[in-house]
Parts: C-alpha cells; structure tokens; sequence
C-alpha cells in the first residue's frame, strides 16, 4: 500500500551536507515505489530561527492529509511545541541523524527538545552506536530502528583508469566537530614529498571556526587546495584520483564521507570516536581526534608506505562491500514508519 507521508525538516534541502543527502537518497527511491513525500521546511536550522518559526508551525501543513509524519530531529526547536498534538492524530517517527545535546548543542532547552522527540512512535538512528544512544537518554527500545546510510551513491559516476595521485582528501563542511584545522595542522608536520591535501565541503557553515581553519591552511607549509562543495561527478572523479581520505572528527552521527570513501577503495584516517570505528573496520587508522601528533603519525605512515596503503584499501573495499547500499536505507526507513503506521 502506497504512503502519503509529510517530512517536517528545517534548513536548506539542497545542501551538500549528509543529512540532506540521506532525505534525498531515500525519498527519491520511495517515490520511485509510489509513495508520496511531502518536504515541509519549517524553518531556518538554526535554533533562534526555529523559536522564531515555532508559533506558526502547526499552520503550515494539514496532519488529517497524511497518513505519517516523519520529523527530522534537526527540526528539534521548531516542532516541539507541537509534537504530542500532531502525535495525538497521526503516526509521528523521529529520524535521529544525531541528538545536538549529544553533538555539542549548548542551549541548555536542548535536553526538554530531546525529550519530546524521544516520545515519537518510532525513532530511527542512522547507526547502531546512535540506537545506544537513543536508549540510553530513555527511548523505549521497542520503538528504536537503525537505517544506516548507503555506501554506493558515487559508484556510478566513479571513472575507471585514472592513476591515483599522491593526494589526500577530507569532504566535510566546515564546523568544530569535522576538525579540518586540526587536519590542516597535522597535514603541516606529516606530508610527504609531492603529497597535497584537499578540503572539500562548505567553508561558511560556521564563519568563527572557518577563520580557524584558513588560518591553519595559510599557516601549513605543505600545500593545501580549498575546493568548496563538489557535485557528485566532480566528487566521484575525485574519489578515483585521491590515494588516502582523512577527516579526524569529533563527533560522527554515522560518517557518510566514511562509507563513501572505503567503497571508492580510499583507506581512511579517522577520529575514534562513536560510530566510526566500526563503520571504517579494518579499511584505515584511528586516531584520538584531538592528538595532533598521533595524526601526524597517521598521515606520516599511510603517505610513506605503499605497501600499508595498498592493504588498507583492499581491506576498505572488503569493508564496504559489507555495509548497506542506499536501496537497504530506504527498504529499512520505510519499515520503521510502516511499523509506526501499523501501530
């Protein structure tokens, strides 16, 4: 049976950042199979513009129209004067990509936004790590899912043939937790000889931590290229020509750029935290994020050594061939919403 659902979201749908990219990997195959998706912007993504907005919320959508509503927990500000109303109506399921409390929100209502978005029908995590997490801040078990996103969004596109340069890249938008200064920090101790360091990804998202980084990029002495966000050929083309990807994050939700990468046969260097040891497996190095030497000595090793590259990358696409594919995503979300439906 065919779903009319509406997803409640804040922000721009358009942006090249994981969460974005996951709504439109998986409404793009649910419309395919006959479901209608209605993307409600509520909002701005910032939560003063979520306050701003929260008043008239209820306003702009009709719930009788839907058979579920799906909200995305970045929305968490905007929606939650009015969650156990459109909850008392219609099915309501929380697409957690991560708790901000969790990630590094410091307002202090974030834990009372949590806490509504936690009474959902059904919750889904995008990890397992971030399942734990949902359950141990108090959502009932029985309601959590986990729809972990797709490795193979690039695969199509990847060219074939192209010679892998002595390059690293990291793809991620620039803000605190994705920790690119400290990468371009590091990246000045460490590089190799003929080796560069490309950083893709939005530079504006955050414009105090931006200036940290072009600080860091115009401080290093080994050469470092800002690209900005890339379209997926342009992204894939670089996949095929990059020898390494390294982004030493504080805080992953999941770590698409991660998936990403071992499918296209990169060996990774990441941050040991949350759900990225095991999303990367055996495919890389971990590091303590915030030790700028041991990524120093990450990038050192894996830059100088042919031989540990090459077995990184087999062991990355060992690993990808092991995690779900964006077709697996979106069979899993819309189990979660039939369930909350059949509920």
């Amino acid at each position: 049976m065919s779903l009319h659902l509406a997803f409640l979201t804040v922000g721009d749908p358009n942006r090249l950042t994981g969460g974005y990219l996951y709504h439109r990997e998986v409404f793009r195959r649910w419309r395919a199979q006959g479901h209608r998706i209605d993307e409600i912007v509520l909002g701005p993504a910032d939560v003063a513009g979520q306050l701003a907005a929260a008043l008239l919320a209820g306003e702009r959508f009709t719930v009788e129209r839907y058979d579920a509503l799906l909200v995305d927990a970045l929305a968490r500000a905007v929606v939650a004067p009015w969650l156990e109303h459109w909850r008392a109506q219609r099915p309501l399921i929380a697409l957690i990509h991560e708790l901000p409390a969790v990630a590094g929100a410091s307002d202090p209502r974030e834990r009372d936004w949590e806490q509504a978005l936690l009474r959902a029908d059904a919750l889904v995590a995008v990890s397992d790590d971030g399942a734990a997490t949902l359950i141990v801040r108090g959502a009932d078990p029985a309601r959590v899912f986990v729809a972990s996103g797709g490795c193979d969004r690039l695969l199509a596109c990847l060219p074939e043939g192209i010679p892998r340069e002595p390059l690293v890249i990291a793809v991620g938008q620039w803000i605190p937790r994705k920790n690119q200064a400290r990468l371009a920090w590091a990246w000045g101790q460490a590089a190799a000889q003929g080796w560069r360091l490309e950083l893709i990804g939005e530079t504006e998202a955050d414009p105090a931590y931006a200036a940290e980084v072009w600080q860091a990029v115009r401080a290093c002495p080994a050469p470092v290229i800002v690209r900005g966000p890339l379209n997926d050929a342009e992204l894939a083309h670089l996949y095929a020509r990059a020898s390494v990807f390294a982004l030493p994050s504080r805080f992953e939700g999941y770590g698409l750029v991660f998936a990403e990468a071992l499918a296209c046969g990169l060996p990774v260097i990441a941050g040991a935290v949350g759900p990225v040891p095991a999303l990367v497996g055996g495919g890389g190095l971990l590091v303590p994020p915030d030790d700028e030497q041991a990524l120093a000595v990450a990038l050192r090793a894996i830059t100088t050594d042919p031989t540990l590259r090459a077995r990184l990358s087999i062991a990355a696409q060992r690993r990808a061939a092991t995690l779900p594919r964006w077709d697996d995503t979106a069979q899993r979300l819309l189990q979660a919403v039939q369930w909350a439906c059949g509920r």
